[in-house]
């Protein structure tokens, strides 16, 4: 059984700032040893994960994923996590390239949040 779900993804607001700390506390460190341009060249090199705005899964199990304004069809990769507040989704697509989705509560609507949630599990217990 799977349960059809569309929702717009928005970059999560509290990802946002854990990054900027973590980001922060790397280059702290590395100034005290004398290290911060190779830190700052390294959390440049950090690749940002692509900007989803809209995530739609059908009834029979289909995923179709926007990024910047061109939607393909991706699959559940291995290694998917859904926890209460916190789904990480490994979505591969057909071509091979792959996409890390970290969703948190304040990445969707309200309401979205639990019908995303419910359907993801239900894909998730069927593959």
């Amino acid at each position: 059984m799977s349960i059809a779900a569309s929702v717009a993804v928005r970059q999560s607001l509290r990802l946002r700032v854990l990054r900027a700390g973590l980001a922060a506390s790397v280059l702290a460190v590395a100034a005290c040893y004398g290290l911060a341009l190779p830190a700052l060249v390294l959390l440049a090199a950090v690749r940002r994960e692509a900007n989803c705005t809209a995530l739609d899964i059908s009834g029979v199990g289909e995923i179709r994923l926007t990024v910047y304004q061109q939607q393909c069809r991706v699959r559940l990769a291995p290694g998917c996590t859904a926890w209460p507040g916190l789904l990480v989704l490994h979505l591969a697509q057909e071509d091979g390239r792959r996409h890390c989705l970290p969703l948190l509560r304040d990445s969707v609507a309200p309401g979205d949040w639990r019908r995303l949630q419910v359907a993801i599990r239900a894909l998730l217990q069927k593959t």
